[in-house]
């Protein structure tokens, strides 16, 4: 017995040593597991960005979301707005933009249908004052950076808000009442063009063609609005059953009015396709429906959907061909019920299984983690069926919104990318640019980049290039397949480049030119750039005592400078410095408030994107 209770205890002991060990080799197994992950996600974060890429934000103007920022702003605040924000897109490495330009059935722009927007000038049908188009100034500021804009059309939504302002006397409420939709019977008061009546549909063709026909825009886009959302849906009232017996479509779908209903929207959408293809083949024609198709599609999502509360089916656009991209809102987290990885997954089967492009949309959601956009980010790019993404909204790239912008424009966007082809539409890729140069405009002026687009029309013209640049002489005509030999989208003619991170010997650059359809051309010829000249301080003279306390600097615009960075110190060894002043594109500055009875010393380097002058 006593022997039995020694081996008892001998077992007990072992066995515990046995659990012991195997406890500590999962918690290591499980820490190993874990180290893997984080790994991998690193790398893959780290990896080289794919060359190829949408990376779009939504600039919303309803409620002044993003922009403009207020009613009734001045547009010089508007303009230096605008200009703000774009740059900040740019830094943060996106491509392209999608301005709402008309969000209830008004305009953003000089439309020859509706009046000037209430989110605009602060009172409806009132122009800017000073007068200007915004489209016609966001359209220039963004291919001026290189980047697509895609003009957003609310296509139904007529009042957001009943009475929330007065309606100008040209608004379509107004003037066609017996095309309206009101919904009054709850707190949120909306009024709707009625998708059932041919003319509404006709009409809202129209107003896009309008800014197709007189604006370059690189897309069209609709967002999600088509019948109204909860608590409004027309299917707890039936408001639109007059129209479903008007207006019967003479085909199946007049057996039901939902599938009436949906097939009101695919109508809508096939002519507005064939009417851009008519006029501007290169437009794309985008739509970023709710984020769920069906409830129950695929398996185990659980929610609202567009197919039934809404009455649009995406799956009916794709399989007619009418449109070019789909951006579903898939506005949730990775997991549960809605998962965005399940989602992503669908929606991305559904797109390359009829030819078309997929970026799907994300939302700065208030629950998520630091986490949740890089991984969703990470999920779209291991899916070699989805093309992109683009975020709601571009006001939290400016706020750095879940610490976002600063990880894409230091990891997953820090190198450009050019938007992805569609090779359904041209895919003959233009001739490369001419006359290629680094080289100053005027006297007295900075050296810059300068060339000429190949001479082309229609879908072969060019409105953006792609700048490359080389440690060595390119030895082939054929563009880099590598995101990081990329060194800036551009449009125009010329650019004023920023001065180099640090200097090197020399450094090659070359240039491609981007068709309508992002075909790419071959490079051009390749210009060597060394660093540029030491600058001749020209005003004040050494030793000049008789100064006030405002100094106009001046200097010469040495030989391969782009900008100037100059420094004002009280010591000759510069280790008080008093001013700074960097990427100086002038060759004068003034400066104030500098103290009396003081010898001030300052010096000047000339900068380009091979480096500093010494």
């Amino acid at each position: 017995m006593k022997l039995n209770n020694e081996l008892n205890k001998l077992k007990l002991s072992y066995f515990q040593k046995i659990v012991k060990v195997r406890r500590q080799f999962l918690k290591y197994l499980t820490f190993i597991s874990l180290f893997v992950f984080l790994l991998y996600q690193c790398v893959l974060a780290l990896s080289n960005p794919p060359k190829r890429e949408f990376r779009a934000a939504w600039i919303a103007s309803v409620a002044n979301i993003d922009w403009p920022t207020g009613t009734g702003q001045s547009p010089a605040k508007q303009q230096n707005d605008l200009i703000n924000m774009l740059d900040e897109l740019q830094k943060d490495g996106l491509n392209a933009v999608i301005l709402q330009i008309r969000p209830e059935c008004d305009a953003l722009y000089n439309s020859n249908y509706e009046p000037w927007s209430y989110w605009l000038t602060g009172r409806q049908g009132r122009a800017p004052d000073p007068y200007y188009d915004p489209l016609q100034f966001a359209i220039e500021e963004t291919h001026k950076r290189g980047m697509e804009l895609h003009a957003w059309f609310n296509p139904f939504r007529a009042e957001k808000t009943i009475g929330a302002y007065s309606l100008a006397s040209n608004h379509v409420v107004i003037k066609h009442p017996d095309w309206i939709l009101s919904f009054t019977e709850t707190d949120s008061k909306l009024r709707i063009l009625n998708p059932g009546i041919p003319a509404v549909r006709q009409y809202i063709t129209n107003v896009i063609m309008d800014v197709v026909n007189r604006y370059d825009v690189d897309g069209v886009h609709f967002d999600d609005y088509f019948y109204p959302y909860p608590p409004n849906q027309i299917s707890s009232t039936n408001k639109d059953y007059q129209t479903f017996q008007t207006y019967k479509h003479g085909d199946a779908s007049d057996n039901n009015i939902n599938d009436w209903r949906r097939e009101n929207i695919n109508l809508l959408m096939e002519m507005v396709y064939d009417s851009i293809q008519a006029t501007k083949p290169w437009v794309k024609f985008g739509v970023s429906p709710f984020g769920i198709y069906k409830n129950g599609v695929p398996s185990g999502i659980i929610g609202m959907d567009a197919y039934s509360v809404i009455y649009c089916d995406p799956l009916a656009w794709l399989n007619d061909g009418s449109i070019d991209y789909l951006t579903p809102q898939l506005y949730w987290k990775i997991g549960g019920n809605q998962d965005f990885n399940k989602l992503l997954n669908w929606w991305a089967d559904q797109t390359a299984a009829r030819g078309r492009h997929l970026y799907p949309g994300h939302i700065f959601g208030s629950s998520f983690s630091v986490y949740e956009l890089p991984n969703q980010l990470n999920l779209v790019r291991k899916n070699s069926k989805a093309q992109g993404d683009v975020y709601f909204s571009a006001k939290h790239f400016g706020y750095n919104t879940l610490d976002f912008a600063n990880k894409v424009r230091n990891d997953y966007y820090r190198f450009p990318a050019l938007p992805p082809v569609m090779d359904w539409k041209d895919l003959t890729a233009p001739e490369p640019p001419v006359a290629f140069r680094f080289d100053q405009p005027a006297p007295d002026e900075p050296y810059r980049f300068m060339w000429q687009a190949p001479a082309a029309t229609g879908a072969d013209s060019v409105v953006r290039f792609v700048m490359y640049s080389f440690d060595q002489q390119p030895t082939s005509s054929t563009p880099p397949e590598e995101s990081s030999a990329i060194f800036r989208l551009v449009g125009g003619d010329a650019w004023l480049p920023p001065a180099g991170k640090e200097s090197v010997e020399e450094i090659y650059f070359a240039l491609t030119a981007l068709d309508r359809n992002n075909n790419e051309s071959d490079l051009s010829d390749a210009i060597r750039l060394t660093q540029p000249e030491v600058p001749l301080l020209a005003w004040p003279e050494n030793g000049d005592p008789f100064q006030t306390d405002t100094v106009l600097f001046n200097w010469t615009v040495s030989a391969l400078a782009s900008s100037f960075y100059l420094e004002v110190a009280t010591d000759s060894a510069f280790q008080q410095v008093e001013y700074v002043a960097d990427g100086l594109t002038d060759d004068s500055l003034s400066i104030t408030n500098l103290q009396g009875q003081t010898t001030y010393f300052w010096r000047l380097a000339a900068q380009n994107p091979a480096g500093q002058s010494a």
